[in-house]
This record gives structure tokens, C-alpha cells and sequence, in this order.
């Protein structure tokens, strides 16, 4: 069976060694958010790596319309901002704590001498990089040729490697550019499968062996 997580955000700290791990952590400022708090917003162009240590992060942009629209959710281990070190790119998005979190935050130079000094978390960065460009490019190939409730359900497998999705419905409707009604017609539907149950500000997977069979049986074009 195909694992649909290709597209979920790579774990920094499951690629790279306990040793290097701590070495980050001396490196950093331990910052704690509560809930909704900012961490980051776009345009920001202050080099750092932020790594996630405890709780979430919720990256997502301010629609037109003053909504917030959640791209991903960053889980304990994963990483972002990586750009501003590498690339000097400024941030594209703003990130917030879902619900009480700790971030380390690695300023620019203190991140450089670790990257010149550590092969191995360079290559960790590039095994990230590649991860996500191809997690984009499918997400791309989706959106042409999957109907919508197929394209929600990899959404949901992606974000979450547990049996339980923290997010309101309005924010995958966002992220989707479809109607909090449309949205909630495709849940619905998946819910009436016995795939999900919906709840309040969550999405419980009700067997993810089956949600994932279920998108495979849906996909035009056979997995790689």
C-alpha cells in the first residue's frame, strides 16, 4: 500500500542524530507561545530556523477577506524558515501556536557556523527540501485531475500521522478556495463512509488503513 504522507512535512529531528539534535538546541532561544500567538509573520526577513518542540504551529496566511487561511500544521521535530538562511528569501507565511507551544529559534549565525560545521544537517535540509517540492508538485498534479472529496482526503492522511486532525473546518474549506458549505457537503460524505468523524474543531480518522484504500481506489493515475 502506497504511504500517503509523502506529502506531510518532513520531521528535522527524525534525520538528523541525538548529538546534533542538542547542538541546535544550545543554539537556540527557547521561546513558549500560547495559543494563536504569533510567531512569525510574512515579509519577515530575519534569518532563523524554528524548530518545534513542543505543541504545533499553524502556518497560513490573512485572506482578502480577513480570514485566516492554514496551509499546514507543523507537528513536535518539524522545521521552517530554512529560505531566509539559505536562499534569502523573505518568510511567505505567517506561523501561529495551535494551542500552547515551545519553538526553538536558531538566529542566522549561530545556524551558519552549525551548517558549515555539520555535514549531516545539510544533508538532513536538502532531504527536506526535496520532500516538500515533491509534496508540492502533487499537490499540484491534484488539483487538475482529483475531485475534491479525493484531494481532502489525502489532505487529511498528510497532516496528521495520528488518528486525530485539530482543525476547523473553515480553515480546509480556505485552504481549498471553497465555500465553509462545500466543505462541509465533503466531510459529510466521507463521514457517511465510515472514513471520518467530525467533531468540534477536529477530524478523527475512523480507520486509516481504509481512508487511505479508499483514495488509492480513487486515484486516475497509479501511485509511483
Amino acid at each position: 500500500m502506497r504511504d500517503l504522507l509523502s506529502t506531510q512535512m518532513p520531521n528535522l529531528k527524525g534525520l538528523i542524530s541525538a548529538e546534533l539534535d542538542e547542538a541546535l538546541t544550545q543554539a537556540a532561544t527557547t521561546r513558549r507561545y500560547s495559543d494563536g500567538q504569533l510567531i512569525h509573520s510574512r515579509g519577515d526577513t530575519a534569518p532563523g530556523l524554528s524548530i518545534v518542540r513542543e505543541g504545533a504551529v499553524r502556518v497560513g496566511n490573512i485572506g482578502v477577506d480577513g480570514s485566516y487561511l492554514a496551509t499546514s500544521i507543523l507537528g513536535v521535530g518539524q522545521c521552517f524558515g530554512e529560505f531566509t538562511l539559505l536562499a534569502g528569501l523573505p518568510r511567505t507565511h505567517n506561523a501561529v501556536a495551535a494551542g500552547a507551544s515551545v519553538v526553538d529559534q536558531v538566529p542566522g549565525r549561530r545556524f551558519m557556523k552549525l551548517f558549515e560545521e555539520e555535514v549531516e544537517l545539510s544533508r538532513a535540509l536538502l532531504t527536506i527540501a526535496l520532500r516538500r517540492t515533491h509534496g508540492l508538485l502533487e499537490f499540484v498534479d491534484d488539483m487538475r485531475r482529483l475531485p475534491l472529496p479525493v484531494r481532502v482526503a489525502k489532505f487529511i492522511l498528510s497532516q496528521t500521522s495520528a488518528l486525530t486532525l485539530e482543525v476547523l473546518q473553515e480553515e480546509i474549506a480556505f485552504s481549498f478556495g471553497v465555500s465553509r458549505v462545500s466543505m462541509g457537503k465533503v466531510l459529510k460524505g466521507l463521514e457517511q463512509k465510515g472514513l471520518i468523524k467530525r467533531g468540534y474543531r477536529r477530524i478523527d480518522i475512523l480507520d486509516r488503513d481504509a481512508l487511505t484504500h479508499w483514495v488509492e481506489q480513487q486515484l486516475v493515475i497509479k501511485p509511483l
